[in-house]
């Protein structure tokens, strides 16, 4: 049980941290499409790394954590995590990460995002071009909510005890109705809440999505 418990509070603590990252999606989409982007990646890698954290990483991965350096991530690639998600939620085993993105010859969205972030020679030639050009910002930014409210069910619903393989049943059906999905998250973080769980693991109730709590 206390295992269990270390294990919600990482993936909780990746939670809080994808929860302050996408307040910050939504204020730069279409206002400051480069500043987004950056923040996408990292978005991105809390959040799927989250997920793996919760889902699938053994216990002694889970307990690592507590001495992993930025060397050793203790985890897969992101593209990797991102398909075991998708093949969870009932689409098959593939990552949209690796789809390709326009003018930037032929690369893959994630390296894309990638080299913005670190600036790589391409993210140059991206930005004079117009990353607004490149990028589909309004779109990313929906995906980026789906994939936010997924982890929130998820950690919500594992907080309540339910089991991992329920909760990807359920999803596999709603992930795709982003209202459903949102209606969803509201009606587990309001059982956490009720009953008293927020404080234990999650940031208190002021600061859990959308005013829950207040």
């Amino acid at each position: 049980m206390a295992d269990d418990k270390y294990r919600l509070l990482v993936a909780a603590q990746y939670l809080n941290a994808s929860n302050a990252l996408f307040g910050g999606l939504k204020s730069q989409q279409a206002k400051n499409d480069f500043y987004f982007l950056v923040t996408l990646r990292s978005f991105l890698e809390y959040t799927v790394r989250g997920v793996w954290f919760l889902a699938w990483a053994t216990e002694e991965q889970v307990q690592a954590v507590k001495t992993l350096t930025f060397d050793r991530p203790g985890s897969p690639g992101l593209a990797t995590m991102d398909a075991m998600i998708n093949e969870a939620l009932g689409l098959g085993r593939f990552s949209s990460l690796n789809n390709p993105v326009p003018d930037i010859e032929n690369d893959s969205l994630l390296n894309g995002l990638h080299a913005l972030t670190h600036g790589n020679p391409i993210s140059v030639r991206m930005l004079a071009f117009g990353v607004d050009k490149i990028f589909q910002t309004e779109m990313l930014l929906l995906k980026a909510q789906t994939n936010l409210d997924v982890f929130r069910i998820l950690v919500y619903r594992r907080i309540l005890g339910e089991e991992l393989s329920d909760i990807w049943r359920m999803l596999s059906t709603i992930h795709n109705q982003p209202p459903v999905l949102r209606t969803n998250v509201l009606i587990a973080a309001k059982q956490v809440k009720d009953a008293g769980l927020t404080s234990e693991i999650l940031k208190e109730p002021d600061e859990m999505p959308d005013g829950i709590g207040k």
